[in-house]
């Protein structure tokens, strides 16, 4: 649909600069004086109907002369029209169309309409024809929506959709980021997930790409969402509101560098009951190459020895994913939804790390190597118990979902050093790490329209979360099988709550629509070390207002201003004072007493709309308090060993301020495409008592194109760039990637055969410089990213009808995922 009503707007203006017009005698209006007005409504609820496409045609030969698209309220306005007679048609997916007549003379130049009302049709459309009017990117008042298909044609899982979306970046380990921020709240249908961080891209590696509809980058979000994540949410859609009678789909790839993945999904839909369930397998295994050199200096500046580390891995993940939803639907008013996902992954992580110890007069002291092995296994359940009951549609609902999630993580890792004169392996050391984390939820949630254009929406949320973590060090340094239990082996236990309650009021009035909104939150942790008996609780109360202002003030122009406060709540790791190693000379130390960040978030948003292009200019400011950093140490020491510490603590504060600009281009079915630029700058106040400050600039872009060479056969291609950046302590090198892809139908409209070359160029990877006044730090890995993956995919069975939602007076993300945070 959204490509039929960029083909409007594209007539319309077309239209309004020929010479199209029904000649009548007499005198004549000025030239585009003529204006005709309406509203849309649904026949049996006599509700507006939004985003309804307005087309006006000549009563003489029914050639298009202009037309518009219905606001939220289901209000139109056509002008530029001519004295003549004329007819609206007025057509949405899933409604019988409608016309009616009406006369632009001279001495009555504005019409104004009867109501029009649309009334539900059985409508059926294929794959391609649903496909073709999708646009790439769709602006609404909060949030962009990148459709999966379009941004990512190529993709075979959910990770990969999300690193070709504009501002949003996916690293090697999969963790995902917005605007250079990896504080950003992951939700999968409206919902957090319950995994962050590296065991969130693991997941997202085995989210087939086939079930994901569309991504939601919410920059800004109201009091009504969860206030987790600095840089704003991530919202992965699933693919739902289908009566799919019985069908799915299956894909099937492989590559030249040992990955490979299958995934396949099954839809049911049959009176009250409507169930979708999807499988993925994905194996990933990777060449890591690199190195860490070191180099101590003495007070002068002069260097007095030399470390440098020659590293060569391998890394492998797989990980198997099931998530099954089943709808209940017993009468008109209530819906009944079963979720539950299932996730199992494992991951190996090995390497040989070559060590060269120099001195000052660049004499060979020793070689050794030093051994690491790593294997690693993660389980999770989850489970939603979800309730709807829609007591007018529109106007007045309540929700109500009830959410239990486990996980549970094994980490076994060996390692040890063998000295290159010697067979023999010393400083042997054993690692075993046993966690289990369970999280609780239950939420309330209420809207109710008071009067035609005002909304309230109110609600109540509790989380708790407990997580026991055994991590269990034992060491044979002389390698004579004599193990000894390490003072590093620690034991914590940690519990968090949080109780939230928000309201939050919208208000339409004319080309304006406003929204302000409040959350209230209770939270309160508590961090013990069973070692040393010791405990860290902290609680706290924190208020987080929100308001939006979104201006229309043409069918192709829009603005809006937003504000929100965010929160980053430290996580385990970053308080877990016991030492952990990252590898053998770098070694993660938390710290318990670490606040939660703070960031008040100011947007501008302006939107431009043509024949050919949409184009978004987004400026935005962040002030953060008790700002969290990374304390790099490379002059550390741990367990009598020479390292690198990686610490965290709370720095005064942090500004940053930048923009993003994204162009949307369509040529017809022939070429689509994305561009987008973000540009910022960040400045870190460390406080009176650190040299932990930072003033740098840091800029990205992106090339997004899809072309269709012929009507199967089809190209993409995906740049990416990163520039250079600095950090408390360091400088990060540039960094870019390439994504080249070519897709031919088979079947028809059922099956596609993929080839897709992965990082041709072989640029995947990073650069780090660190240090200070006594040793400098110079880290490179790269992942072997590389590969050339072949994929098929399938679908069958009957062919997908559109099901209407529920309406909603805003689109709000789907529901469907447990929820969290």
């Amino acid at each position: 649909m959204k490509r039929f009503v960029v083909a409007v707007f594209g007539l319309m203006l077309a239209g309004s600069n020929a010479a199209i017009s029904a000649q009548t005698p007499g005198p004549q209006l000025p030239a585009a004086a003529g204006e005709v007005r309406g509203s849309i409504i649904e026949n049996e609820s006599k509700l507006p109907l939004a985003s309804a496409a307005v087309a006006v045609r000549s009563k003489k030969d029914s050639s298009l002369v202009s037309g518009a698209m219905a606001g939220p309220d289901g209000k139109f306005v056509v002008s530029g029209l001519r004295p003549g007679a004329y007819y609206v048609r007025v057509t949405k997916i899933g409604f019988g169309p409608r016309t009616a007549d009406f006369v632009i003379a001279p001495d009555a130049p504005r019409q104004a309409l009867a109501p029009i009302a649309l009334g539900h049709v059985a409508v059926t459309l294929s794959t391609q024809e649903v496909v073709a009017e999708r646009a790439t990117m769709t602006v609404e008042a909060d949030r962009n929506a990148y459709t999966a298909k379009q941004v990512a044609p190529a993709a075979t899982n959910a990770s990969e959709v999300l690193d070709a979306v504009p501002s949003v970046q996916v690293d090697h380990d999969g963790k995902v980021s917005l605007r250079g921020n990896e504080n950003v709240a992951v939700q999968i249908n409206g919902r957090v997930s319950p995994m962050r961080g590296a065991q969130l891209g693991q997941f997202l590696k085995t989210l087939p790409s086939g079930v994901v509809d569309k991504i939601e980058v919410i920059p800004n979000p109201s009091a009504k969402y969860d206030p987790e994540g600095m840089a704003g949410i991530i919202n992965i859609v699933l693919k739902e509101n289908v009566d799919l009678g019985l069908s799915g789909g299956v894909n099937v790839a492989g590559a030249t560098a040992g990955r490979y993945n299958t995934n396949g999904n099954i839809g049911y839909q049959s009176g009250p009951f409507t169930t979708f369930t999807s499988y993925g397998f994905n194996y990933d295994e990777r060449d890591v190459l690199g190195f860490n050199n070191r180099e101590r200096l003495d007070a002068v500046g002069a260097a007095t020895r030399y470390t440098n580390q020659d590293i060569i891995g391998l890394q492998a993940n797989a990980g198997h994913n099931v998530t099954t939803t089943i709808d209940y639907k017993p009468n008109k008013r209530d819906v009944i939804t079963n979720s539950v996902i299932l996730n199992r992954r494992h991951g190996a992580d090995n390497n040989t790390t070559g060590y060269t110890e120099i001195n000052s007069s660049n004499s060979v002291n020793s070689r050794y190597d030093r051994i690491r092995g790593s294997n690693t296994t993660s389980q999770m359940v989850d489970y939603t118990l979800a309730w709807k009951r829609t007591l007018e549609p529109r106007k007045h609902e309540v929700s109500t979902e009830f959410r239990v999630n486990r996980t549970g993580d094994i980490d076994n890792t060996s390692q040890f050093r063998v000295p290159l004169n010697s067979t023999n392996s010393v400083e042997r050391e054993l690692d075993n790490t046993d966690a289990v984390t369970k999280t609780l939820n239950a939420q309330l949630d209420y809207m109710k329209v008071l009067k035609p254009g005002r909304k309230l929406e109110t609600g109540f949320k509790g989380t708790e979360r407990w997580l026991d973590r055994d991590y269990l060090v034992t060491k044979d340094l002389l390698g004579n099988n004599q193990w000894a239990v390490s003072n590093l082996s620690n034991d914590f236990s940690f519990s968090e709550n949080v109780s939230a309650g928000y309201a939050v009021l919208s208000q339409a009035k004319g080309k304006f629509d406003l929204q302000g909104g409040l959350r209230a939150e209770y939270a309160s942790r508590d961090f013990n070390l069973a070692k040393t008996n010791e405990n860290f609780p902290y609680s706290y109360t924190s208020l987080f207002p929100s308001g939006n202002i979104s201006y229309k003030k043409s069918d192709v122009l829009n603005m809006k201003a937003s504000y929100s406060r965010r929160i980053r709540r430290p996580g385990t790791q970053e308080l877990n004072p016991f030492p952990q190693f990252l590898d053998p000379q770098n070694a993660l130390i938390g710290n318990p007493n670490l606040s939660p960040e703070y960031t008040d978030a100011f947007e501008l948003g302006l939107t431009k709309s043509g024949d050919v292009y949409t184009f978004q200019l987004q400026p935005f400011y962040r002030h953060t308090t008790d700002v969290i950093r990374v304390d790099i140490n490379t002059d550390g020491k741990v367990d009598g060993r020479d390292v690198t510490t990686v610490s965290f603590r709370n720095l005064a504060s942090n500004n940053s301020w930048g923009t993003d600009a994204t162009t949307q281009l369509r040529f017809g079915k022939k070429f689509n495409g994305l561009v987008g630029l973000n540009v910022f700058k960040t400045v870190t106040d460390g406080g009176s008592e650190t040299a932990l400050t930072t003033d740098a600039i840091a800029f990205s872009g992106r090339l997004n194109g899809n072309l269709n060479l012929t009507d199967a056969l089809s190209m993409s291609a995906n740049y990416r760039y990163q520039a250079p950046q600095k950090i408390e302590k360091g400088r990060f090198s540039a960094n870019q990637q390439t994504f080249i892809s070519f897709r031919q139908k088979v079947y028809g409209e059922k099956g596609s055969v993929t080839l897709r070359f992965v990082d041709p160029f072989n640029t995947i990877g990073f650069r780090i410089k660190t240090g200070n006044e006594t040793i400098l730090q110079n880290t490179s890995r790269s992942f072997g990213v590389r590969g050339t993956f072949l994929s098929f995919n399938y679908n069958f069975g009957q062919t997908p009808k559109i099901r209407q939602p529920q309406p909603q007076d805003a689109p709000p993300p789907s529901s469907g995922f447990p929820s969290g945070g």
